[in-house]
């Protein structure tokens, strides 16, 4: 997927702790055509940047020393930290294991890219992220883009119930069945 001229000038900050990984992927940014990309590599300028400058995409290294990742997705999707609470985040994860998968998903992040990776892959989520952004979901306990990431279309109509259908009309008619576990 190539990314559109109006994605190619759009304002991305780059939080990557290492340089080498930081070097690269500027390098993948800026051979894609790229050019608004901000660096930073600790968690003062960090929170510094995400406070200032409204970025319309944000690569988060989840190894940043003193800077939990999933802890400050929650504050930037929340509006605490300013301007970028609809930012699309992409998280670049050192982990990949399914709990963590889940926190991310769950803490807002938009997209999560495990370490090591190619520049397609990169690229593909960035671009993604960026020229076809999900709704974002304000509620009590959540606040992201929607974790569905599958076709959603809104025109198609649910099915309709049927007389016919046994349904529980009543709590007490439900049959609620205990997990085995093993």
């Amino acid at each position: 997927m190539r990314p559109s001229p109006q994605s190619k000038a759009a304002p991305i900050l780059l939080a990557e702790s290492n340089p080498q990984i930081r070097s690269a992927v500027r390098s993948i940014l800026l051979h894609y055509g790229f050019s608004n990309i901000n660096e930073v590599s600790d968690s003062k300028a960090f929170i510094d940047a995400v406070r200032s400058i409204p970025y319309r995409a944000i690569l988060l290294d989840s190894g940043i020393p003193n800077l939990d990742s999933i802890a400050i997705t929650r504050l930037i999707r929340s509006g605490k930290l300013g301007v970028n609470r609809m930012s699309a985040i992409i998280l670049l994860a050192s982990r990949s294991d399914m709990t963590f998968v889940y926190e991310a998903r769950e803490a807002g992040v938009t997209e999560l890219v495990a370490k090591p990776f190619s520049s397609s892959v990169l690229l593909t989520r960035l671009v993604a992220a960026l020229e076809k952004p999900r709704p974002f979901i304000s509620s009590e306990g959540y606040n992201g883009p929607c974790r569905r990431t599958g076709r959603v279309n809104p025109d198609i109509e649910p099915p309709k119930q049927r007389r016919e259908d046994k349904v529980p009309t009543r709590i007490d008619e439900l049959l609620v069945l205990p997990r085995h576990t093993p």
